[in-house]
């Protein structure tokens, strides 16, 4: 007999140690599901409950709306059938807890069944009145409704602008900011933010730094409001890596404004492209003859007109490392100076003012100080 019962309490001994172990588990791991906080690492395994029914979904790219729609509704009924997962779990864990017998289970793991299963079905009971109606009452369609148009009318602008290629996208944790030419989306586990861009004010709110080295390496990570002029629309925060700001600003149509005690952390190729274009502006300019064929979009981008000529003026024409380069204009600003960066030493970033690089056409070098603005009229070049 007593050996009998020291075997039974070692035993409940284990079990309660596996439920412990499986509680904590369990615990973390539906934390980081439900906030979104899940690793990229687990992301890209597939190791996540949306990616279960990602076919069901469909292509975001294809359909935007309607994918988000189908991914929040299984996202929340999957979320709330965690308790119950986790009371099934516990159960077959450890049996000696008796969760599986209804007759012989205790009074407060009963109470832990009951809120479980209230859990699941409050969660069918949103999903299914989300869905009453063509999805009309979903909070996604909702949102599109206050457009004043019908929602699928708004749905389609979205997808169609969706699909485009230049679109800015930024992931950061379970939440993903999206700026078209006209819409601000931002992605979260549940739900879907989105405003107009023409009605939508932003304003850095907080920066955060955090340090991932004990060399000092720092990262930045703003808080950015998004607020509406019209004040049926209800606003958001979006958080955005400060290494992306620049990107985020060149997207939207208004600009972002930032609080006068708040200093954004420019990248190092956002800080070389200011100092580039500082020095251009010094340069001259160089304005095409006249007669000379219309000028053509940056062949580097596709969005500018070509805005520099490679003009040799830092010595003679034979004198010197640079060669003159009789290309016509064919690049931007921003797509030259990103070129020049590329073409340096990345582990010294000091000299690259100082340095040389080949035109991306036929290849003669030049330095800083051959960049000249474009201005079409007529003349030459002039020097300021």
């Amino acid at each position: 007999y007593a050996s009998r019962r020291t075997y039974m309490v070692n035993a409940m001994e284990a079990s309660l140690g596996y439920a412990v172990l499986y509680t904590a588990v369990f615990l973390i791991y539906g934390s980081m599901e439900v906030l979104g906080l899940m690793p990229q690492e687990l992301r890209s395994a597939g190791i996540t409950l949306p990616s279960l029914l990602s076919r069901w979904f469909g292509d975001q790219s294809v359909d935007f709306t309607v994918y988000h729609i189908r991914r929040t509704t299984a996202t929340t009924l999957l979320h709330v059938c965690l308790p119950l997962a986790y009371c099934v779990g516990l159960g077959l864990l450890a049996p000696e807890l008796d969760m599986l017998d209804p007759w012989r289970c205790p009074l407060s793991l009963c109470l832990l069944w009951i809120a479980a299963s209230g859990s699941l079905f409050a969660g069918v009971g949103v999903a299914l009145y989300w869905s009453h109606d063509q999805w009309k009452r979903h909070p996604l369609v909702v949102k599109l409704s206050q457009f004043g148009q019908q929602w699928r009318t708004v749905a389609s602008s979205v997808n169609r602008e969706f699909r485009d290629i230049d679109k800015f996208i930024s992931a950061l944790g379970g939440s993903t900011v999206i700026v078209t030419d006209s819409w601000i989306l931002q992605c979260n586990v549940h739900t879907v933010d989105l405003i107009h861009q023409q009605d939508a004010v932003l304003n850095v709110s907080a920066a955060e730094e955090h340090r991932l080295s004990i060399e000092g390496q720092s990262m930045q990570y703003l808080t950015i409001n998004v607020d509406s002029i019209n004040s049926k629309f209800k606003s958001f925060a979006i958080r955005l890596n400060s290494l992306q700001y620049s990107q985020l600003k060149d997207k939207l149509q208004a600009p972002i404004r930032t609080a006068r005690h708040l200093m954004v952390h420019q990248s190092l190729g956002d800080r070389f492209q200011a100092a580039f274009a500082e020095q251009v502006d010094k340069n001259g300019v160089y304005q095409l003859p006249s007669g000379s064929s219309p000028l053509e979009p940056c062949i580097g981008c596709m969005l500018k007109l070509p805005e520099v000529k490679l003009q040799k003026r830092c010595a003679d024409l034979e004198e010197g490392s640079c060669r003159q380069c009789y290309c016509r204009p064919l690049w931007c600003l921003s797509c030259m100076s990103k070129w020049f960066a590329a073409r340096q030493d990345q582990h010294r970033p000091d000299s690259w003012m100082s340095s040389m690089a080949p035109c991306p056409m036929c290849r003669a070098q030049f330095c800083m100080l051959d960049v000249l603005r474009v201005d079409a009229g007529s003349g030459g070049v002039r020097i300021p």
